[in-house]
C-alpha cells in the first residue's frame, strides 16, 4: 500500500493549519519540514497530533549528530516518525533508531546530499530503518535531479523506501509507478492555489494504483 506525504515546509502552526484543512484528509503522513521545526519546535508536533491524531506526523528534524538526543522533544511531542540524515556517523543513525523504537515511533534515513547513493543505502539498510528516502534537496531541484531517476540507486534495498524532491501533479502518478513506497509533495502542494483540488487528485491517483474504490 503505497502512501501520501505532504512536506510542510512552512513557518509556522498558523500557516500549517491553514494548509491542512484543505488538504489534510488526503494525505496518509502529515510531514512538519525543517524550517517549522526550526521556527515552532516540538509544539507544532503536538499541536498538529492533537488535530489530527489518526495521521502519522512526520517531524523533519534531520539530526546529523546527537541521535539518542535530539529527537526526544519531538518523540515526547507525540511525533510518529522522525528523520536522521545518511550522511551522519554510523552510531548516529543507530542512536536515533534506538531512541525511536522507544517510543514505538519510525525512523526516516534521508539520502540528501550522499554521493554514493547505492553504496551507503547498502550500509543503513543493515541497521533496519524504516524508509530510506531519496532526496532531491531544495538547493539543487534546478539543476534538473530527478528523485524518480535516483530512486533506481535503491534497487536491490528490502526496506521501505521514500521518495521526494519538487514532486508536483504533473509527475505524480510517475512517481506513484516508481518503487517508492511513500511519495513526498511539499511545494507541488501547497504552493498552488488550488491546494485542495491538487491533493485530491493524487489522493485519487494513488487510491487507483492501490486498488481502492475511489
Amino acid at each position: 500500500m503505497k502512501l501520501l506525504q505532504a512536506a510542510l515546509d512552512l513557518f509556522n502552526i498558523e500557516e500549517t493549519f491553514r494548509v491542512l484543512d484543505q488538504v489534510g484528509r488526503y494525505v496518509d503522513i502529515i510531514e512538519l519540514g525543517t524550517p517549522l521545526m526550526v521556527a515552532e519546535g516540538a509544539r507544532a508536533v503536538k499541536a498538529v497530533k492533537d488535530r489530527y491524531p489518526d495521521k502519522t506526523v512526520f517531524a523533519d528534524i534531520k539530526v546529523m549528530d546527537g541521535g539518542g538526543v535530539v529527537p526526544k522533544p519531538v518523540l515526547e511531542a507525540g511525533a510518529d516518525m522522525v528523520s536522521v540524515l545518511a550522511a551522519a556517523d554510523d552510531n548516529t543513525v543507530r542512536a536515533a533508531i534506538a531512541l525511536a523504537r522507544e517510543y514505538h515511533a519510525q525512523v526516516l534515513v534521508d539520502m540528501c546530499s550522499v554521493k554514493d547513493i547505492a553504496g551507503r543505502a547498502r550500509e543503513i539498510e543493515g541497521m533496519n530503518p524504516d524508509y530510506i528516502c531519496v532526496h532531491v534537496g531544495y538547493d539543487i531541484q534546478s539543476t534538473g535531479a530527478d528523485p524518480i531517476e535516483e530512486l533506481r540507486k535503491l534497487d536491490g534495498i528490502r526496506c521501505k523506501k521514500a521518495i521526494a524532491g519538487g514532486i508536483g501533479l504533473s509527475t505524480f502518478e510517475a512517481a506513484v509507478s516508481s518503487a517508492a513506497d511513500t511519495i513526498i509533495s511539499g511545494g507541488g502542494i501547497y504552493n498552488q492555489p488550488n491546494m485542495g483540488e491538487v491533493a485530491a487528485k493524487m489522493r485519487e491517483i494513488l487510491d487507483r494504483y492501490n486498488g481502492k474504490l475511489i
